[in-house]
């Protein structure tokens, strides 16, 4: 009877123990589409947190207007698209740019990491913010400001900026 008692327990604790995740889980739990016909065949994963890190990282710098640490985080061949159209294909050419908006800053809350192809490297960083800044008449803009990095071998290769004011 003891027998038939622990082998009904060992039983039990296989039975409801949780299948450990294979590459099928994997792609199975793979979501969304790109309407890039190149890359229609992949789905979003999970990105990790090394980009989010260097994300951050790159914030510290830029809340500081430290240019020169910021230079450091994206390649040379870089391309930046801010909220209000303007296109930079060079760092100092950005930093030029920054220079100029001296009105105002913004608080970091929050990003995730996704990436198409978990095998090949690179991944999409989406960053959240919320900021503020005077305008020329000395009131108060708030904004929402989305941001999308690309970010290959610890080094940002591009980035997308998006603005939504706040009535």
């Amino acid at each position: 009877m003891k027998n038939l008692y622990l082998l009904s327990i060992i039983i039990l604790s296989y039975a409801c123990t949780a299948p450990a995740p294979s590459e099928v889980d994997a792609v199975e739990r793979s979501i969304g589409f790109h309407s890039n016909d190149q890359l229609k065949e992949f789905k979003w994963h999970l990105g990790t947190e090394e980009p989010i890190d260097l994300v951050k990282s790159l914030d510290k710098a830029w809340t500081a207007r430290d240019y020169a640490a910021m230079k450091n985080y994206f390649v040379d061949t870089l391309r930046i698209t801010t909220y209000n159209g303007k296109t930079f294909n060079s760092f100092d050419d950005f930093q030029k740019d920054m220079e100029l908006d001296t009105n105002g800053g913004w608080t970091f809350n929050r990003a995730y990491s996704v990436d198409l192809n978990p095998a090949l490297g690179g991944e999409h960083v989406q960053a959240f913010f919320n900021s503020f800044n005077i305008n020329s008449e000395g009131d108060t803009v708030k904004a929402k400001i989305y941001e999308s990095y690309y970010v290959v071998n610890k080094k940002i290769v591009w980035l997308d900026q998006y603005r939504q004011e706040i009535k």
